[in-house]
């Protein structure tokens, strides 16, 4: 088994990629799943077939929280996290553990996108950045956990916004490397797959629910809870008559906008990241 590296993927609702994934991927390196949606069937058949391969079972406890639950059980130097849409190439873990090893410490580093590929010539092998992509990020196991991973309070979206400028505030840079890469869809994406049009619809409400508290969550978290109200107000200014105005002639609009509001208001009066899918159970 590879003694330098280790994969985390956080999963949820992802079968069909999580098995493309583990197909590919060396048989010599640990990968460590966190489904988080629960799927025995899927732990159970790769469990046996592979056996690189260990599965948790979680109720959905996030993207960020995963990765710190996948993380208490990474043994080697380096892991690497990845989203089930997202795709690497058959040297990008090679290129990245061969630049980790030639920095001293590190945030996290990131392989860079394939859109990117053609950059002009000479480029620096290993070049900083202030954020990285969140699909595609290799961490120094025991620097990730010395800063505690990424903040647990964060159910989805600007857990990665969090965590870069943590590693900004203790002086842990972040690196693109450029001949290593990976592709992933448009941020607003999903990997999961939905048994329906119904289910496929509440997780957007469950999304622009989480995106409106996370964005105030993180604003008040660094800038004070004044920062943040005044500058989510004329936001929430704005939904309150969108929804007004939804109501009368978009009611699909309008329970997308009513979620985003009480999200934002749920994170402005001090409530937890708590909504969740109904699919979920």
């Amino acid at each position: 088994m590879n003694k330098l590296l280790t994969i985390v993927i956080p999963s949820y609702k992802s079968k069909p990629k999580i098995i493309d994934h583990v197909k590919k991927i060396s048989k010599k390196i640990q990968i460590i799943i966190v489904e988080n949606s629960e799927d025995k069937i899927l732990k159970i058949f790769l469990e046996k077939e592979y056996k690189n391969v260990k599965v948790f079972l979680k109720k959905n406890i996030g993207f960020g929280r995963a990765i710190n639950y996948g993380g208490k059980f990474v043994k080697t130097k380096y892991f690497f996290v990845m989203n089930p849409d997202t795709k690497i190439y058959n040297d990008t873990l090679v290129n990245l553990t061969n630049a980790a090893n030639k920095i001293k410490n590190f945030g996290a580093i990131s392989p860079e996108h394939i859109s990117k590929k053609k950059k002009k010539l000479p480029y620096k092998k290993i070049e900083e950045k202030k954020t990285l992509t969140g699909g595609a990020m290799l961490f120094k196991t025991k620097i990730f956990k010395k800063i505690k991973g990424f903040d647990e309070n964060i159910f989805l979206y600007y857990e990665d916004n969090d965590f870069f400028t943590r590693c900004r505030m203790n002086n842990l840079k972040l690196y693109i490397i450029n001949d290593s890469f990976h592709y992933h869809k448009k941020k607003n994406s999903s990997s999961a797959t939905f048994k329906n049009f119904e289910e496929k619809n509440y997780a957007n409400l469950i999304a622009g629910w989480h995106g409106q508290w996370s964005k105030f969550y993180f604003l008040k978290k660094y800038h004070g809870y004044t920062y943040g109200f005044f500058k989510c107000a004329p936001r929430l200014i704005i939904m309150m008559l969108q929804l007004i105005i939804n109501l009368a002639i978009n009611v699909k609009k309008a329970k997308y906008t009513y979620f985003k509001i009480e999200g934002l208001f749920s994170s402005m009066i001090g409530l937890t990241a708590f909504k969740r899918s109904r699919y979920d159970h």
